[in-house]
C-alpha cells in the first residue's frame, strides 16, 4: 500500500478520539472564537450531504473526513491555546501534525485549497445550523453531537484493494473540487 494511503485508513480508526477532541475543543470557554468554530465547522463536515468525496466511493469515501478532520485542528492550533485537557490537546496536536501529510500528498497549491475550504467550513451551514449557532446554541451542539455520532456508528472499516488506485482516486477528487 502507498505511504499516504496506509496513514489516511490509519486515521479513520482513530476517528472516535479525534472527534472527542474536537468536541472538546467546541466546549472549552478558554478557546478563542475561531477555533471553537473551526471544530464546529470540522463536525459538521462529518454530517455534509454534498462533501469532497462522496461517503459510498469505495475505500476512499471516509478518508476526505478525516483530512478535513486534521486539517481544522491544524488552523485551530495556528489561533492560539486550546484551552483543552491533556489527552484532547494532545490528539489535537497530533492531528495538526498529521496535516503536513496531506500537504506532502496534495502540493502545495490544492492543499492551499483545502485550507481554504476548511476556514470556509466555519461559517458553512449544515443541516440548517451554523457553526455560530452550535457555539452560542446548545440544543443545537447536542443535535450535532448525535447526528456525528450517528454518522460514526455507521462509519465502516475502510478497505482499500489497489493502493495506487485509490490514491489517484483520492487526489483526482479532492484537486477537482477544490479549484
Amino acid at each position: 500500500m502507498t505511504k499516504h494511503i496506509e496513514n489516511f485508513k490509519s486515521w479513520s480508526e482513530s476517528i472516535v478520539a479525534d472527534v472527542a477532541a474536537l468536541k472538546a475543543l467546541l466546549e472549552s470557554e478558554k478557546a478563542g472564537t475561531e477555533s471553537r468554530r473551526l471544530a464546529a465547522g470540522a463536525l459538521s463536515y462529518l454530517v455534509m450531504r454534498l462533501d469532497l468525496v462522496p461517503d459510498h466511493e469505495a475505500g476512499i469515501g471516509a478518508l476526505d473526513d478525516v483530512m478535513v478532520l486534521r486539517v481544522c485542528a491544524q488552523l485551530a492550533a495556528g489561533h492560539g491555546d486550546l484551552g483543552v485537557n491533556d489527552d484532547a490537546e494532545i490528539t489535537l496536536s497530533r492531528m495538526a501534525n498529521e496535516a503536513d501529510q496531506i500537504a506532502d500528498f496534495l502540493g502545495k497549491g490544492p492543499y492551499d485549497n483545502l485550507r481554504k475550504y476548511c476556514t470556509k467550513l466555519a461559517e458553512t451551514v449544515v443541516r440548517g445550523r451554523v457553526p455560530s449557532l452550535v457555539l452560542a446554541d446548545e440544543e443545537a451542539r447536542v443535535a450535532l453531537y448525535r447526528e456525528v455520532d450517528d454518522e460514526i456508528k455507521k462509519t465502516v472499516p475502510v478497505i482499500i484493494k489497489d493502493a495506487a488506485d485509490a490514491e489517484l482516486r483520492l487526489k483526482s477528487y479532492l484537486t477537482h473540487k477544490l479549484k
